[in-house]
Order: C-alpha cells, then sequence, then structure tokens
C-alpha cells in the first residue's frame, strides 16, 4: 500500500507580499487560468452541480440485471469519449492524461463478466450428448465418438459473438502435444504387449487393457502389423512425420450450419471402422471447443461435456480435472430410469466424486438431470407410483373407444356392401334402360322388336368374399325339398319369359318399360346418397374415436410421465440432502465421536431439499416437437408441448446461471466508473477555492496529511489482522488435523496394499490389472472398474478432512474476510468524518465537500465488493491445494510402480506383491507427512497471495482517497496553479463538457426512488442526508470561526 505513488506535487504555501501590507487575515481567490471577472464568474457556474442527483448511483441501487448491462454499455461509451481528448494530450508534457487514460483502460478491461463454465458429467448411456444438441436447439452439433466414452476427450461449446456470416459456427480441436503423445504410448505398449514381446492375445477384445491400447494404437498407425508395433518404441512411432505434424496444433473449422461442422469435427473425433486404412485423429485430441449461437448460452454459460478423468493420457485427464477445478455449475445426468434406483443423487458417482465435491465446495452448484423421459412403460410405473386409478379410468375408456370403433367399423363395412349394391343394379338398370332404348329406336325405324333377354344383357357381378361365403352358407342350409320348389319356380320363370320374347312390343309397351325404369333409377340414386351420408357419418364417428383414443392414450402417458417425474425429482432431492448428511455425520464422528450427536442438524437439509434444481428431460421428443428428426420415428406420446419436455426450463436455467456474475461486474464497473467520474472532477474543475492565510493552510495540510499517515497504518493493520486470523484458523482447522490423521494413514497403509493383492472375492485385482495400474503410476480404469492406488492408501486421511476443510473454507475464511471489511469500512468512514470536522478551510468548498460524500459511499459499496472478488481466487487456490495430497503420495510410490513393471515369468506376480509390501512399509513413514506438508506450504501460499490481493486493493483506496481528499480540502496555491502549464489548462477545459454531462447519460435507465429507498448496512456509511448535515455543521462552524472573505482580487 505504501509502495503506490501518487501524481501529486508537494504544494508551495502562499507567502504575504510585503509591499501589499496585507498580514495573513487576508483570504484570496485563485483563479486557474482566466483571471477575469468574466472567466471567474463562468468557471464558477462550471462547477458540479450540489443538488444531490446521481443517476448512476441510483442505477446501481434499484436497477435489474437488464438495465444493469445496458447502463454498463452507456458507461463504455462514455469512457471512449473520455479517452478522446486524454489520447489527444497523452503526448504533451506535464499533463496527467497519460495516469487518467490508463485508468480509463484498466475499468474498460473490467466490463466483461467473467466466465460461467457448467461441466456436465453421467455415466454412457446417459444421453449427455442428446441433452446438450437440444439445450443448443440443434439436432446435430456435439461430436460423438463410436470408442468407449473414457477414451473422449472434453468438449467446451460456447457462445459465438462472431459476426461473420461464414463463420456462424466455430471449432477449434486442440490436438496433445508429442510429449503427452510419447509418455501415452509407453503406457499404451506396456499394456499391449506381453512379457514375451509380442502384442497380447487380448488385443481384440476392446473391453480389454490390451484390446483399447490396441485400438487407439492402431487408429493412429493404421499401416503397422502388429510385428512392426510389437517392434516399435514410443520415441519411434511419435516421431512419425505424419504425427508430428498434427501434435501440439490447433485445427480450426468454420461452417455456416450445424450440420457441415458436425461432418467436419466427425472427421476428427469419429472412431468407426475405415477401408481406406488412413489415420485417425481421435487419440490425439486434447480437447474440442465449439462457437454457435445457442439463446440458452447467449448470456455468457460456458458448457462443458466431461467424459471423465479415468483416462490414460495425462493431458487429456488434466483438462477434465481442470475443468471440473474452475466449474461454476456441475451438471450430472442420469437416464430417469437408473436415477431413483441406482440413488445416483446420493451416491454420486462414486464416493471419491462426492468428497470431491465437499472439499472443492461445489455442492451447491450440483443440478441434476433426469433423461430419456420418453422411455417409459405406463403399466409398472402407475403401479408402482399409486396412480393405478387414474391411469385405470383412462384405459378403461380407451377400451370403451375401442369398442366403439370396432362397432363403428362393421357398420361402416355392412353399409359399404349395400352401396355396392345399389351402385351394381344402378349399373344393371343403366344397361337395361340402354337396350330398351335402342328397341325404341329400332321400332321408329319400322323394324319388329322384342323383349329383350334379361340374362344376355346381364354382366357378372363382382362380390366380395364375405358375401361370397353368405351366398354358399345360405345355399347349403336349404333342404332338398327347398331346393325342388326353387328349381320348378326358376323353371316356370324363364318359360314365361321366353313366351314374352316372342310377343311383338308396341311403342307403349317400350315407353311404359323406359318410364319404369327411370323411377327405379331415381328411388336406387336416392338410396345410394343416404347411405353414403350415413357412411361418411360413420368414418367421422370412427376418426374421432381414433383420435380420442390416441389423445386419452397419450394424457395417460403423460400421467405416468409427470407422476414418475415429481416421484423422481423428490427422490432425488431428498437422496442428495441425505447424502450430505450422512457425509456431515461420517466428518463430525471423525472429529470427535464422543460430542458426535445424530440429532443436532450442522445444516438446513430441508433448504438442500427445496434448492436443488433437478429437471426431467427428454430429448428426443423435444427435437421431434420442434421440427428435428424428421428421418427417425420418435413417438412423442405423452408431450403436448414442448415445455413438457423439461427442455425449455433447462434452457432458461443455463441463462440464469450467469445472472449472479453479470450483476456483480455489472455493479462494481458502474460503482467503479462513478468513483473515476468524481474523480476527474475535482481535477478538471479544481482551482478556483478560496485560499486561507498561511496559519490554516499549514494546519489543515499538516492534519490532512498525518492523518493520511494514520489511515494507510490502520488499513495496513487491517490487513495483518486478518492474515493473524486467517492463518490461526487454518492451524486450528486444517494443520492440526494432519497431526492427528497421519499416524492412521501410516498404521493401514500395509493392510491397504496388501489387500490389492489379495483374492478377488476379498477385492484384490487380477494379476493384469494390478500390473497395468503399476504401469499408469497406481491410477488405472480396467475391466474391474476404476482404482487408484494413491488414494486408497491417502483414504484414511482424505475421508476424515473433508469436514475440517469444507469448514476453514466455506465457513470460517469467509467470516473472516466478512470482518475484515467491516474493519476497513470503520476505519474509511472515521477518516472522512475526521478530515471533514478537522479541515477548517472546508467551508470554501461545498461541491467538493458533496462530492466527497458521494465519493465515501461509492467506497463502502466497493469495499462491499471485495469478497466477491477474492471468492474466485480463495476457490482456485483451495481447490489446486485440495488436489495436492496425492501426487506426492503417487511420486512417493514411484519407485515401487517402476520395480512391478519390469518383473518377468514365473512368480511375477508374489514378486510385485513383496515389492509393493516392502515399498509402502518404508515409505509410510514420511510420505503422508510429505504431502501434508505440501499442501500446507499450497495453503499458505495461497494466504500470502490474499495478503497481496488485500493490500492491491487497499492500496488502490488509499491512493484515491489521498488524491481526492487533498485536492478538495487542501486543493493548489495560487503560485502551484499560476506555474500549470497550458496543456494542462486546456486538458481540463476540454474534459469539463463530458464530466458535466456524464451522470445524465443514465437518466433515462433510472425509475425514480425516494431516499428512504436506498439502505446502507449498519449505518457504517450512514445516508446520503445524514452528511450533508455533517456538511452543513461545519460550514455553520466555519462561518463562526474563520476569518472574513474580501473581494478577490486578480493574481
Amino acid at each position: 500500500m505504501a509502495d503506490v505513488p501518487v501524481k501529486y506535487e508537494a504544494r508551495r504555501l502562499i507567502k504575504p507580499d510585503p509591499d501589499t501590507g496585507q498580514g495573513d487575515t487576508d483570504m484570496t481567490s485563485v483563479p486557474t487560468s482566466d483571471t477575469t471577472s468574466a472567466g471567474r464568474a463562468r468557471h464558477e457556474s462550471e462547477k458540479p452541480s450540489t443538488d444531490g442527483t446521481n443517476y448512476i448511483e441510483q442505477l446501481v441501487s434499484s436497477a435489474s440485471l437488464p438495465d444493469l448491462e445496458d447502463g454498463v454499455q452507456v458507461g463504455l461509451g462514455l469512457l471512449e469519449d473520455l479517452k478522446s481528448p486524454l489520447e489527444k494530450a497523452q503526448d504533451a508534457a506535464n499533463t496527467q492524461a497519460a495516469q487518467w487514460r490508463q485508468l480509463i483502460q484498466q475499468l474498460q478491461g473490467q466490463a466483461e463478466p467473467a466466465r460461467t463454465v457448467v461441466g456436465v458429467v453421467g455415466n454412457t448411456g446417459a444421453g449427455k450428448s442428446s441433452v446438450i444438441n437440444a439445450l443448443l436447439d440443434e439436432e446435430r452439433l456435439i461430436p460423438t465418438n463410436g470408442m468407449r466414452a473414457c477414451t473422449a476427450s472434453a468438449t467446451e461449446i460456447s457462445y459465438n459473438y462472431s459476426n461473420d456470416p461464414e463463420k456462424l459456427y466455430r471449432a477449434e480441436i486442440e490436438f496433445i502435444s508429442a510429449e503427452n503423445w510419447s509418455q501415452e504410448l509407453r503406457a499404451l505398449l506396456g499394456d499391449l504387449i506381453d512379457g514375451n514381446g509380442i502384442v497380447s492375445r487380448e488385443c481384440n477384445n476392446p473391453d480389454s487393457e490390451a484390446g483399447l491400447a490396441y485400438s487407439k494404437i492402431k487408429a493412429v498407425y493404421p499401416r503397422r502389423s502388429k510385428e512392426d508395433i510389437a517392434n516399435s518404441d514410443s520415441s519411434e512411432l511419435s516421431q512419425e512425420l505424419l504425427v508430428r505434424s498434427v501434435l501440439g496444433t490447433v485445427k480450426r473449422l468454420n461452417s455456416t450450419t450445424s450440420g457441415d461442422l458436425f461432418e467436419g469435427l466427425q472427421h476428427y473425433v469419429d472412431s468407426k471402422e475405415k477401408k481406406d486404412r488412413q489415420m485417425e485423429y481421435w487419440p490425439l485430441i486434447k480437447v474440442v471447443k465449439i462457437f454457435c449461437k445457442a439463446p440458452a448460452l447467449s448470456t455468457g454459460a460456458v458448457i462443458v461435456d466431461l467424459p471423465g478423468v479415468q483416462d490414460s493420457n495425462a493431458a487429456r485427464a488434466a483438462v477434465a480435472d481442470s475443468y471440473m477445478k474452475t466449474c461454476t455449475g456441475l451438471w450430472i445426468t442420469a437416464a430417469i430410469q437408473r436415477a431413483v434406483d441406482d440413488k445416483t443423487a446420493k451416491n454420486l458417482l462414486g464416493e471419491s466424486f462426492k468428497r470431491q465435491l465437499k472439499y472443492d465446495g461445489t455442492y451447491s452448484a450440483v443440478t441434476f438431470i433426469c433423461t430419456k423421459t420418453d422411455d417409459i412403460l405406463e403399466s409398472e410405473v402407475s403401479s408402482s407410483l399409486d396412480i393405478k386409478g387414474e391411469v385405470t379410468e383412462y384405459w378403461r375408456q380407451i377400451e370403451t373407444l375401442n369398442q366403439t370403433h370396432k362397432t363403428l367399423e362393421v357398420q361402416i363395412q355392412h353399409m359399404e356392401s349395400e352401396k355396392n349394391d345399389l351402385e351394381y343394379q344402378l349399373d344393371d338398370l343403366e344397361q337395361k334402360f340402354d337396350s330398351w332404348d335402342d328397341l325404341l329406336v329400332k321400332l321408329t325405324t319400322g323394324e319388329t322388336v322384342y323383349r329383350p333377354s334379361e340374362d344376355s344383357k346381364k354382366r357378372k357381378r363382382k362380390t366380395d368374399l364375405g358375401r361370397q361365403h353368405k351366398r354358399q352358407n345360405a345355399v347349403d342350409s336349404l333342404s332338398d325339398s327347398d331346393y325342388l320348389e326353387d328349381s320348378d319356380d326358376a323353371n316356370n320363370k324363364e318359360s314365361d319369359q321366353s313366351f314374352d320374347q316372342k310377343i311383338p312390343l308396341t311403342e307403349e309397351d317400350i315407353e311404359e318399360q323406359l318410364a319404369n325404369m327411370k323411377t327405379q333409377k331415381k328411388e336406387l340414386g336416392k338410396s345410394k346418397r343416404n347411405l353414403k351420408e350415413k357412411i361418411s357419418k360413420l368414418k367421422k364417428d370412427a376418426a374421432q374415436a381414433s383420435t380420442d383414443k390416441a389423445a386419452l392414450q397419450s394424457e395417460a402417458k403423460m400421467l405416468c410421465i409427470k407422476g414418475r417425474n415429481e416421484y423422481s425429482r423428490d427422490a432425488i432431492k431428498n437422496d442428495f440432502a441425505m447424502g450430505i448428511k450422512e457425509l456431515n455425520q461420517e466428518s463430525a464422528i471423525e472429529e470427535d465421536e464422543a460430542a458426535f450427536d445424530p440429532d443436532e442438524d450442522t445444516q438446513n437439509y430441508d433448504e438442500i431439499v427445496r434448492s436443488l434444481p433437478v429437471f426431467c428431460v427428454s430429448a428426443r421428443a423435444y427435437q421431434k416437437l420442434a421440427g428435428r428428426l424428421q428421418h427417425d420415428a420418435v413417438q412423442i406420446d405423452g408431450f403436448l408441448s414442448q415445455d413438457d419436455t423439461e427442455i425449455p426450463q433447462l434452457q432458461e436455467h443455463a441463462k440464469k446461471l450467469t445472472e449472479s456474475v453479470r450483476l456483480n461486474t455489472s455493479q462494481s464497473f458502474l460503482n467503479e466508473l462513478n468513483q473515476l467520474l468524481n474523480s476527474m472532477k475535482l481535477w478538471a474543475f479544481d482551482g478556483t477555492r478560496l485560499a486561507v492565510s498561511n496559519k490554516y493552510q499549514e494546519i489543515d495540510e499538516l492534519f490532512l496529511r498525518t492523518r493520511l499517515v494514520s489511515l494507510q497504518k490502520d488499513l495496513h493493520k487491517a490487513v495483518k489482522d486478518f492474515q493473524s486470523s486467517l492463518r490461526h484458523t487454518l492451524r486450528e482447522r486444517l494443520y492440526s488435523t494432519f497431526d492427528r490423521l497421519i499416524p492412521a494413514a501410516s498404521d493401514n497403509a500395509v493392510a491397504t496394499a496388501n489387500g490389492w493383492g489379495a483374492a478377488k472375492s476379498l477385492g484384490g485385482l487380477f494379476w493384469a490389472t494390478y500390473k497395468a495400474t503399476c504401469r499408469h503410476d497406481g491410477d488405472f480404469s480396467g475391466r474391474s472398474g476404476p482404482r487408484d492406488f494413491n488414494a486408497e492408501l491417502f483414504e484414511p486421511i482424505s475421508r476424515r478432512l473433508a469436514g475440517s476443510w469444507e469448514r476453514a473454507f466455506q465457513r470460517r475464511i469467509p467470516t473472516a474476510v466478512e470482518d475484515f471489511i467491516r474493519s476497513c469500512k470503520q476505519i474509511v468512514q472515521a477518516f472522512h468524518d475526521d478530515c471533514i470536522a478537522g479541515v477548517k478551510s472546508a467551508a470554501a468548498n461545498p461541491a467538493g465537500l458533496h462530492t466527497l460524500n458521494q465519493q465515501i459511499r461509492f467506497h463502502m459499496v466497493m469495499l462491499d465488493t471485495i469478497p466477491t472478488s477474492f471468492r474466485p481466487e480463495i476457490a482456485e487456490k483451495q481447490r489446486d491445494a485440495n488436489r495436492g495430497f496425492i501426487p506426492v503420495i503417487q511420486s512417493a510410490m514411484q519407485p515401487a510402480y517402476d520395480a512391478c513393471m519390469r518383473e518377468r515369468g514365473r512368480g511375477t506376480y508374489v514378486r510385485m506383491k513383496s515389492i509393493m509390501e516392502a515399498h509402502v512399509d518404508i515409505a509410510r513413514n514420511t510420505m503422508f507427512r510429505q504431502a501434508c506438508d505440501a499442501v500446507k506450504r499450497e495453503v499458505d501460499a495461497m494466504c500470502t497471495a490474499i495478503e497481496q490481493l488485500m493490500m492491491a486493493h487497499l492500496g488502490k483506496l488509499f491512493t484515491m482517497l489521498e488524491r481526492d481528499y487533498l485536492a478538495t480540502l487542501v486543493g493548489e496555491d495560487a503560485e502551484f496553479l499560476a506555474a500549470v502549464p497550458w496543456a494542462e489548462r486546456k486538458l481540463r477545459g476540454e474534459m469539463r463538457p463530458i464530466l458535466e454531462e456524464a451522470d445524465s447519460r443514465f437518466a433515462e435507465l433510472c425509475v425514480p426512488v425516494s431516499a428512504s429507498d436506498v439502505d446502507h448496512e449498519d449505518g457504517a456509511v450512514g445516508s446520503e442526508q445524514a452528511a450533508d448535515n455533517l456538511i452543513a455543521r461545519q460550514l455553520e462552524a466555519e462561518s463562526s470561526n474563520v476569518e472574513p472573505v474580501v473581494k478577490p482580487e486578480p493574481l
């Protein structure tokens, strides 16, 4: 703080002129540049207004986030306007242009909010990629990899701020370095090559260590045979020209569509079999970054698809772990069928993962996403959720509609048959009519005509199988006598017909026959129309029944989906809270078992249940309802709208995650802008104060400078007191716990190591997995799941330390920071009050006093923001520190891992276990202390960094206070002002108009507020009215004590 230079020259006191006869009682007005009466009057009118209006302050205290962000944009425009005259004058000698321009640039850099990183984790098959694609409103954007999930790289997706139409979608593919690839090749070759120096027979088993290693090596070196690979080493392989051209580079892709970018990415991340045996890139990728214009990311959220940290490549594992450390939010995905059954919320992807969240203090950042809600069996769900009665009623109505539909279909079929009969009759009648009409024509030409034969004119009727079947049944049912009677009638009819055909027809006979047929045609046509109307109505009824049935089926499914969603949501919330409670209770028991009270809750678990965000989503249904997946037969029964899929709610959740950071950034920027504007006003409008006598000038300046020295000492002491409190907390809460737990870890170490080589039924490892774990420095994920020898050795400490670590960093240290800020505010407020009351000439500058009154409020607000600015720094460093134990253990165990790897031949496994046990027995005496000491050094370094940050903040504050209070309460004497360079006076003159109207630029964003609406914490600052009252009292006191003011004389 003392090292920060103050850019103000020491003022020289005015001495009385002996020729004028004026003594110490004279007071003279000292103008800066214009000594005429008109100039003084104009300059006096240019002083800042003292009416108390401050739109920026109103905006910060009462505006919404959109208005605050609009205010930031207005502020950035204002800063650009302020920079313009400063940039023109920065090369001129003896001006403060460079200093003000630097402050403006620093403030401009603070307008960009910090990144809000959201890590998305989940087991294979949880549907992470589908959810992220739906979140982005893209059918396919996130690249997929055909290999196992643990081999994929992290994928970061953020908003694309480019306005280039050719770059609507962008991607950056970062490849690992040559050193990283060489290291991974050594491990892969160790997994692949057996004790005889040849490729293991297990290489064709994709689930084995050798199979995974072979797939990676073969992907990058497709033309190498097994013999070539067995005879190669990591250095030779990593030096291949094509591979070297990729390693350590970044490939950039630009596209106008998401589909094109997806295809471009697939070229690098896809692991499908290729017939052309070209090199594949996916094993070499470190991280993929995608930039798109998804509305869900428009507020600054960055989504990171984290495939897990169990990766044989150290670079990719480090990237995943780095994201985990910096995540503002953590989304845990699980298929809804398994989310509750597997107790995902409670088990939280494993005990070590859950404990790491406790160390990092990120439990409150967790969001659960249950996926695949469209995958459901109503019968199972309705029974288990006690909604069977409601669903049964739906099924009853559906069955009724089924029966209705079947009945209608039978009626429609019957009427269609009748309609066909009528059509046949009409067709037959039409032919008869044509035949009789032909007879009439022939008769009119003089021919003799006879009645036509009925059978000869008939066409063979087409009948359906049903009617044929009925007809056959009717014939079969006739008795022999019935058949004989019908046969006789038919013979008689044919005989009569034959007789009629021999009698010539008259015109009257034909006309009569035609008239009869017309009547028949009319009646048949009417009957047909009636039938068609009835059929049409029945078809509509059947269609409506089908529609109603589908609607009821969808409603029944929706009832089951929503019922399961709510059940899952409640279960996950409660499981999550109980998981935290169990972890807290374990910590309490480990810390002091005698004092443990199971009925005493250390946290409000009901609040945890209430506040945990849980979303039950269907990505496929959302995509289908959004008009995508046109080529996929996706069933969307049970989802009436996109909101039913809960993807829109998840999108809003992503937007809201950034609100806190954006709010803090906007408020901090506007507060610092206000401070800067006030300081610049005090500088630009300085030069017309009334100078008091030498005696009072000396007293005022001596008092103010003495008070500044005390302020500096008090602030410095506040930092030292905070550091003392912080280190005491760490000694009490952490370091003493280290000392208590190290013996427990040492006592358990040998038994832990022996457990690795025990029988599989007792939790031991297969010899090949044991050796593979040694080959991967003790941390390996094989067929039996992930194992970390180093973490298991340290587990007696890490399990019991979690509670103390959390209390230290999540409770004690934040409390200490709050106490520190409270102390600083009291110190600054006391300084302000003393200066206003103690400087005798303060009454000469009421406008300046009002500005200082505003400034002190802004300083208090800025002090309140210090914890927010410190929080990310503390979080990052403590997360780095709590990850510092295991690397030290791994380093201490490395000689044993190397020795085990070298074992070959008969008795290998026995010798490996013997080597491991002997090494652990020796290393246990030192490695746990070394690990704790290493972390202690990191934590101490964190304390030093925090102290430096505090000193920097308070140094900046002290500089502003020193500059503003000296300029306002002491000012510059006439001799100094007369010597102010013309360039400086000109610059101040150019800045004044911009500064005068600066605050009014924010007027449109402000809602008028009363003084009572502005609340100041604990009265530390006091209201603006209280400060003004203090100024008024000081002015009144000065009016009775200060010597009379005489008419200003020109310099």
